[in-house]
């Protein structure tokens, strides 16, 4: 592990790992300059958080605040860079994906002191207060709480004289899903391919009596990621999910079978339904339960914050990068900015605050995380050193390796395996 890239953000090159802990290191930005606050997304977050932080420096006016915001690759990539030369933001918004590469590079400050006294998160559901932890302190402070979901189009299954039941198991899942195709006709399919989804994958692998990650290592084992790659096929071979082509085609939101009426069921985190029911007005969509080995069973759901506000260790400014921390997860004048997209509001006061009608797509989303919090699995530990590779291309490649007949399920399986051993081991 040489280097420190967006990619497998390692080793810093030296330089973030060795940048003292909550100091300024060689060529760190300056208590004089302007507090930089660095984040990720689309436009919908673009906008709410720097509505929230225009909010903040109405009220703030002797600190300056100047943003920097990026899509997700563009941000990885330059963050990387930035803490690599010691000019890093003050405060960033960080992924589970990469939370633990960064903290175990020294890169990021740990917030355990400033937790409780200058960012308040006493109100936070408890799942998403404890998540941002590993074994060496708290290094990010959640923004939401989301768990895994399916959303549904209840409309196609009835125009195909079929009801969407309220729970399923995976059996009562493929069924389903292979009726409507069979009723719906070519280019109609009961789900989109979600053969691919490592975080998807994780709720399966829980259901069958495993964490995905012992530590530095992958606990589940072949027979498991065989089994999961089997069903998705055998969905594929059904005409169930569409076939690879049409899953690659589609890049976002806007086109993917489920948003264009071409798929009845798909998957994601609770907060993304905010983000199909635009593209689907005439659609109602519903949020219901990930299939279990039963139906009922949300032994492998879990409720957690997988994206977080972490303060750069680099920053001279940790008081203020605080401050704005606490700003933006607890006043009214952020979270009615932010609203649901950075997930739903980690809080029962936070998600009032939004007024949400029941039958709105954010409040369906907020309604569900209040439903099933208490009865899932106990969310996992932060994802391991090279989880990044895995999920952004590992699990995604081998799955489209067998559907388009490139390997079978069992040695996509056992590469998996090696290849999880070697990205976990550095």
């Amino acid at each position: 592990m040489t280097r420190f890239t967006r990619r497998s953000l390692l080793a810093a090159g030296g330089a973030a790992a060795a940048l003292p802990l909550g100091a300024c290191g060689p060529g760190a930005r300056n208590a004089s300059a302007d507090l930089l606050v660095a984040w990720y997304g689309g436009q919908p977050v673009h906008d709410g958080v720097g509505g929230a932080l225009e909010k903040y420096q109405q009220e703030h006016p002797d600190v300056p605040v100047t943003p920097q915001k990026a899509a997700f690759d563009d941000y990885w990539d330059k963050l990387a860079t930035q803490v690599a030369g010691g000019q890093g933001p003050d405060l960033v918004r960080m992924s589970m994906t990469w939370l633990t590469e960064y903290a175990d590079r020294g890169a990021l400050l740990d917030l355990s002191d400033l937790t409780g006294q200058a960012i308040d998160i006493s109100g936070f559901d408890e799942d998403a207060a404890t998540a941002g932890t590993t074994d060496d302190g708290r290094f990010g402070i959640g923004q939401s709480s989301i768990t895994q979901t399916t959303f549904r189009n209840p409309h196609l299954a009835q125009e195909h004289g079929l009801e969407l039941p309220g729970a399923w198991s995976w059996q009562e899942f493929t069924e389903f899903a292979t009726a409507l195709a069979e009723q719906a006709g070519p280019g109609t399919y009961g789900t989109a391919d979600a053969g691919a989804d490592l975080q998807l994958f994780e709720v399966f692998a829980r259901q069958h009596g495993t964490e995905l990650f012992d530590g530095q290592s992958l606990a589940v084992g072949t027979d498991v990621i065989e089994q999961w790659l089997v069903m998705w096929q055998d969905l594929r071979d059904a005409g169930a999910a569409p076939p690879p082509e049409i899953t690659a085609e589609a890049t976002g939101f806007e086109n993917s079978p489920f948003a264009t009426l071409n798929a009845a069921v798909t998957f994601g985190w609770v907060q993304q339904v905010t983000f199909f029911q635009p593209v689907m007005p005439e659609h109602p969509l519903e949020v219901g339960d990930i299939p279990g080995a039963t139906a009922g069973d949300r032994s492998g759901q879990f409720v957690t914050a997988l994206d977080f506000w972490s303060i750069l260790s680099t920053s001279a400014r940790p008081e203020d990068a605080a401050a704005v921390v606490d700003f933006l997860v607890s006043e009214p004048a952020a979270i009615t900015s932010i609203g649901l997209s950075l997930g739903v509001p980690p809080s029962a006061t936070t998600r009032d605050l939004l007024g949400e009608s029941a039958d709105s797509a954010a409040g369906k989303a907020m309604a569900y995380v209040e439903e099933v919090t208490g009865t899932t699995g106990a969310p996992p530990g932060p994802w391991p050193r090279g989880y990044g590779a895995l999920q952004g291309t590992e699990f995604g490649r081998l799955n489209e390796d067998v559907a388009f007949g490139r390997t079978t399920a069992s040695a996509a399986a056992a590469s998996f395996v090696e290849t999880a051993a070697s990205a976990l081991s550095g």
